[in-house]
């Protein structure tokens, strides 16, 4: 393995022993491992080395592991570093002071060190996912969306992907302001989760391409159902958004990319499905363009609608000239 991708860990331990086992324990071509005996020397070693996780002892010499931890999770640069704690007591309050300074998790010693691997991997996939997460609603984002894509391409997967997007968004924002708009992205996020829940799989995947836009993978036979479970749900709820007096009118009164004052109708919501059935994807980059081009088609509708792509996808230059982009 390349050591650039080998997870990086700091064991912090005054003990030897200790070092020992742990290191022992997590010695394979996974891990990256380096030592330190004290408080001042593990923070030393945070900066040099920039760990990927710390294994931190309460009881150091010089500076304790309490003050350790708290100087890290009070640095924006290291503050999403995590820490798991080990300490010989089993008092609450060790555990409770440890946590509340920001420590991710605890274990008391002697511990069992198979259970400490899978702790700093629980961790990791919760950094990774709150890395790339969608700080609004929490679901994943650009990077897993294109990879989870891309797995489905490569394993050979029938799926059909479900681009969703809200149709007069904007007009809403800039009449009702940032703090509803966000309101109305969650609500459109719970929509779809909802959905997904009733009418999809229990394994689909739900991503936040950011904005007012999102991304559903799912089986085909599963896409219709969805669709009409969203537009559904969506339309019924969609005016507790909006004043009494927004609703009796229909629509509201705004300026257009123009300048020009408009009337504009309620937010609907459009949804583009692209399918492998019939079509022979390479790159989830040629996913992202069909979809755009059937979400250019069904946005032009009345109200709420879906459109499914039944012709087959041939055109691969695009996708070439968007990899040299890249």
């Amino acid at each position: 393995m390349n050591p650039s991708e080998q997870t990086k860990i700091l064991i912090v331990d005054d003990d030897p022993d200790t070092r020992d086992i742990i290191r022992l324990s997590l010695d394979s071509e996974s891990y990256r491992i380096t030592e330190a005996k004290t408080g001042v020397e593990a923070l030393e070693k945070v900066i040099t080395h920039e760990p990927d996780i710390i294994v931190l002892d309460v009881m150091l010499p010089e500076k304790s592991g309490m003050d350790v931890c708290r100087i890290l999770k009070e640095n924006i640069v290291t503050a999403h570093v995590p820490v798991i704690m080990l300490t010989a007591k089993q008092t609450t309050d060790d555990k409770v002071e440890g946590l509340n300074i920001g420590a991710d998790d605890y274990l008391v010693k002697p511990f069992n060190p198979l259970e400490l691997e899978a702790r700093i991997n629980a961790l990791l996939r919760k950094m990774r996912r709150d890395l790339y997460a969608n700080p609004l609603t929490h679901l994943p984002g650009n990077v897993p969306i294109e990879k989870e894509i891309q797995r489905a391409i490569e394993n050979k997967e029938k799926f059909a992907a479900l681009f969703v997007d809200l149709d007069n968004f904007k007009v809403y924002n800039d009449n009702y302001g940032y703090a509803a708009g966000n309101r109305v992205i969650k609500f459109c996020a719970n929509t779809i989760l909802n959905s997904v829940k009733q009418y999809g799989n229990p394994d689909d995947f739900i991503g936040h391409i950011g904005g007012d836009d999102f991304v559903i993978l799912t089986t085909p036979d599963k896409a219709d159902q969805l669709c009409q479970g969203i537009i559904k749900l969506f339309d019924s709820l969609i005016p507790i958004q909006y004043s009494e007096e927004d609703i009796a009118r229909g629509y509201l009164i705004s300026e257009d990319r123009r300048g020009e004052i408009k009337k504009f109708m309620l937010m609907t919501i459009s949804i583009a499905v692209i399918s492998n059935e019939n079509n022979q994807f390479i790159h989830h980059l040629q996913v992202a363009e069909k979809a755009a081009e059937i979400k250019k088609h069904v946005k032009k509708l009345e109200g709420s609608n879906y459109q499914k792509d039944r012709r087959k996808f041939s055109d691969t230059n695009s996708v070439k000239k968007n990899e040299m982009d890249d």
